[in-house]
């Protein structure tokens, strides 16, 4: 561990345990750090793995200074293994894990209030992204709400869950969302990854599924308003994604590491049977001749 800066006790530590591979991942990362750099925040707890970690390390730290803690931690056990060693790291109250794909487009101002009246009102978690249009909102629409000054909250338990589930599926927990730092470590530390059978690499055994009722129950934080976007996933949504608006530019195709283990398997599998027919093909063609 690289450590930058005094490890303070404040509201809110950024996260990130990311892979940064390419030089269009690292762009995008810059431009997803740039969109919420102003929010108020000490502690930015950062691992950084792929060909463009040191670059993203050197844009962190000249951006960040003091702030930044930074790990380079890449072993085989895999994301969680890694990211419990940074737990130490996190002292603050509130977290949030930072995709580096996805943008700010509100006022930093309004997402350091947020935190605080979830700090206020001792709540657990609030999905920051997929706003898609206010749709995915919509699911929420027979849940009794409590209206606070910048948020709507609730608890989500085994009951509600039902009626929320029914207006549109979504998962229990996401990466996109501030976090209760005793949440956060509960999923660290408990995590279920064989189970899911993700890519150990990568944190998609973090998000929990929509009737994983052992979760709840969640008190819940609702933004009234889109805080921030995907860059290219438009996630079933017509023109959702910033690209899909035109408001980030299209360098490349969408690229996704959201695959499981047994799909990259067969898809291995239907390349080597492809290979095995062009081959048996080509054998059958000399033969005729």
């Amino acid at each position: 561990m690289l450590h930058f800066g005094k490890n303070k006790m404040t509201t809110l530590t950024i996260f990130a345990n990311f892979f940064i591979d390419t030089e269009e991942r690292f762009l995008r990362m810059q431009d997803s750090f740039t969109s919420f750099k102003s929010i108020k925040s000490d502690n930015w707890v950062i691992n950084i793995r792929g060909k463009y970690r040191l670059e993203a390390m050197s844009f962190l730290k000249n951006n960040l200074g003091e702030k930044l803690i930074v790990y380079e931690l890449n072993s085989p056990q895999g994301w969680f293994y890694d990211t419990k060693q940074m737990l130490s790291s996190i002292n603050n109250n509130y977290i949030l894990f930072w995709i580096e794909d996805h943008i700010n487009l509100a006022n930093t101002t309004l997402l350091d209030k947020i935190v605080l009246e979830m700090d206020k009102n001792c709540l657990d978690v609030m999905r920051y992204s997929w706003w898609c249009h206010g749709i995915r909102w919509k699911r929420y629409q027979n849940i009794k709400l409590t209206h606070g000054k910048y948020i709507d909250y609730f608890e989500q338990n085994e009951l509600n869950n039902k009626t929320i589930q029914k207006n549109g599926l979504s998962h229990l927990i996401s990466c996109v969302m501030v976090f209760k730092k005793s949440l956060f470590h509960k999923i660290i530390l408990t995590s279920d990854q064989d189970i899911e059978n993700w890519p150990k690499e990568t944190p998609f055994n973090f998000e929990k599924k929509p009737f994983d009722i052992k979760w709840l129950p969640v008190k819940v934080a609702l933004p009234r308003q889109e805080l921030f976007a995907s860059i290219d996933d438009d996630a079933g949504f017509k023109n959702y994604c910033l690209q899909s608006r035109n408001l980030y530019p299209t360098r490349e195709g969408r690229k996704s590491y959201a695959v499981k283990n047994y799909e990259k398997k067969l898809n291995f599998i239907q390349q080597l049977l492809k290979i095995f027919i062009k081959i048996k093909t080509k054998i059958i063609e000399k033969t005729a001749k």
